[in-house]
């Protein structure tokens, strides 16, 4: 029996599990069951992976190297399914790969996603973003396996429109942005010139338990207050932006991916998807502080954003209008689950 006297939290409740019912309903008969995820020991990826497992899809990875492999081990899905190392902008090893495994789709993550980083070695995240998702996509092409791609909203550039729409040009300048532009555009190439089934997601700022990004705002300031240490922000808080709790987003995957191999949608070839949460970096700040103690921290201001895009914004009806894919988190849930998975493994492994 559901007794509340707030009839927000009442709607919230029935909306959730309502959806949630609905969700599991329509994803039960999976249109795949063999998968490869790229980046699959990545926030994103290591989240997907342990949602496919659990539903008892046969998956296989691709990641980088080692380094984060405690977040599928924290999950207890490491030896569930077989991971390899390597660089996807090495050509001969993403061929040979697909030569030796045959899946029914690819779920493209992997991606240099550090915007300084991206600042400081251009060539290494254009390796990484643009020459990895081409060795990707091209194998597609040969073996005609369906795939959907992780851009970002940052491809679109700087936009006096907002929202962000699907039909926007994609203008991203500094090299991160680029990288997710050019991403996405060949993406496209791919779709139209021959036909092979991809579909693009444009995301908000995807945060959750287990990104281990320090330069981020959530986990970094998270971690900030776990260490008993002033958190710092690398802004004066205005910029806006969109939140998106990882396991909305690995739903939203999976519904696209669903319909893009089932077959019996129409399935655009890029979505954006993010939660209805459009608020400034001080605003996320206070919510943090609240999730973390119920009391607000005064942070210390380094202005260091001079490369970032002031305001960003999508809309998601297009991804809702045909596929009926939303948000099921409330900001101050998902942040609660945020913190509460740092305050448990911030001292078994990670720094």
């Amino acid at each position: 029996m559901i007794t509340t006297s707030n009839n927000e939290e009442l709607i919230s409740f029935f909306k959730k599990h309502i959806c949630i019912y609905v969700i599991f309903i329509t994803y039960m008969n999976y249109a795949f069951k063999n998968v490869l995820v790229t980046g699959s020991t990545g926030l994103l990826g290591s989240w997907l992976s342990e949602k496919l497992i659990n539903e008892n899809i046969e998956i296989k990875g691709i990641a980088l190297d080692t380094s984060l492999n405690f977040l599928l081990e924290s999950k207890n899905i490491a030896d569930k399914f077989d991971n390899q190392y390597f660089d996807i902008s090495d050509s001969t090893k993403v061929n040979d790969y697909f030569k030796k495994n045959k899946f029914d789709l690819v779920i493209h993550l992997a991606a240099q996603t550090q915007v300084r980083d991206a600042i400081d070695n251009p060539i290494k995240t254009f390796k990484s973003n643009i020459e990895g998702t081409w060795n990707i996509l091209e194998n597609c092409r040969n073996y005609n396996t369906p795939i959907v791609v992780a851009s970002s909203d940052k491809a679109y550039g700087v936009s006096d429109k907002l929202p962000y729409k699907e039909n926007f040009p994609l203008n991203g300048v500094f090299p991160y942005e680029f990288s997710k532009s050019a991403t996405d555009m060949m993406c496209k190439t791919y779709r139209t010139t021959y036909e092979l089934p991809v579909s693009v997601m444009r995301c908000g700022n995807i945060y959750g338990g287990g990104d281990l990004n320090w330069e981020r705002l959530i986990p970094g300031v998270i971690k900030f207050l776990i260490n008993n240490q002033t958190p710092v922000l690398r802004s004066d808080g205005k910029f806006k932006r969109d939140w998106v709790y990882v396991e909305d987003v690995v739903q939203a995957y999976i519904g696209v991916s669903n319909a893009l191999v089932g077959g019996e949608k129409l399935v655009s070839d890029s979505y954006n998807y993010s939660s209805t949460d459009y608020l400034s970096v001080m605003e996320v700040y206070k919510e943090i502080c609240e999730a973390f103690s119920g009391k607000f921290v005064e942070p210390i201001i380094e202005e260091n954003s001079q490369h970032e895009i002031k305001d960003q914004y999508l809309s998601s009806d297009l991804i809702f209008n045909e596929l009926n894919i939303t948000s099921q988190f409330t900001l101050r849930e998902a942040l609660k689950n945020t913190v509460n998975w740092y305050k448990e493994n911030l001292n078994n492994g990670l720094n």
